[in-house]
C-alpha cells in the first residue's frame, strides 16, 4: 500500500488512531532511536519509565504486527534505513531534486508543480510516485518555498491533517472514528474518501 505519510509531516501524534508497521518503525527511528532507545530491552525500559507514546501506539508491536504477519523483528524495528532513491537514468535522486526545485521559489505548492512546464531535466512529473520510498510531502519536497494551495488555506482542516485523515482510511479506520478525532462532521470525512475534497493531497 501506498504510504506517502511520514513522521515529519505529522504534529500531533496522537491523531493516529491506527498504525502500519512502517508508519510505527519510522516514529521509532525518529523519536526513540535518535535517543539511543534501538533494543527491547531499551524499549521496555522507556515504556516502565513513563516515556511518551502517541495515544494509539502499540504497546507491544512484534503482537500488534506480528497477528497481520507484518513484524520482521526487532532488530528491523530498530534498524536505520538509507536513502533507496538512487540515480535512474536521467532521474535526480530524492535529495538531488530538493535540491534542484528549491531554487525555483515560485514553485509553491502541487498545483504549481503540476503546471510547470519548463520543469528542469531530472525532475520527475509525479515525485511523490517516483521517490514513494521516501516521499514526505510537498512541505519537505518544496522547502521554505512551500504555500498551501490558496483554496484551502483558511479551511479548518490542512493538508498535514487531510494526509492523515486520508492515509487513517487507507488504514480502514471508520469515518465517524476520524470525524470525532479531527471533530468535523461525517459528511467531512465521506468527500475527503471521495475525492471531493482536498483532491490535490496525495498519500
Amino acid at each position: 500500500m501506498k504510504e506517502a505519510i511520514s513522521v515529519e509531516t505529522i504534529q500531533d501524534f496522537d491523531k493516529i488512531v491506527k498504525w502500519s508497521y512502517k508508519l510505527a518503525k519510522n516514529w521509532v527511528k525518529q523519536h526513540l532511536v535518535a535517543k539511543g532507545i534501538n533494543s527491547v530491552r531499551k524499549f521496555e525500559r522507556y515504556k516502565r519509565d513513563g516515556g511518551y507514546l502517541p495515544k494509539y501506539f502499540p504497546r507491544e508491536p512484534d503482537e500488534v504486527f506480528g497477528r497481520d504477519k507484518k513484524w520482521n523483528g526487532w532488530v528491523d524495528f530498530f534498524s536505520k534505513e538509507n536513502n533507496p532513491i538512487q540515480h535512474q537514468g536521467g532521474t535526480l535522486n530524492y535529495e538531488e531534486a530538493k535540491n534542484v526545485i528549491r531554487h525555483y521559489p515560485e514553485i509553491k505548492n502541487s498545483g504549481d508543480y503540476r503546471r510547470w512546464e519548463k520543469r528542469p531535466k531530472g525532475l520527475p512529473v509525479q515525485p511523490y510516485t517516483t521517490y514513494k520510498k521516501v516521499w514526505q510531502g510537498w512541505p519537505d519536497f518544496l522547502g521554505k518555498n512551500y504555500t498551501p494551495p490558496r483554496s484551502y488555506r483558511w479551511s479548518k482542516l490542512n493538508e498535514q491533517k487531510v494526509r492523515i485523515i486520508k492515509h487513517q482510511l487507507k488504514m480502514g479506520v471508520p469515518g465517524a472514528v476520524l470525524a470525532r478525532e479531527f471533530k468535523v462532521s461525517e459528511m467531512q470525512i465521506t468527500r475527503i474518501r471521495r475525492g471531493e475534497n482536498w483532491g490535490n493531497v496525495e498519500v
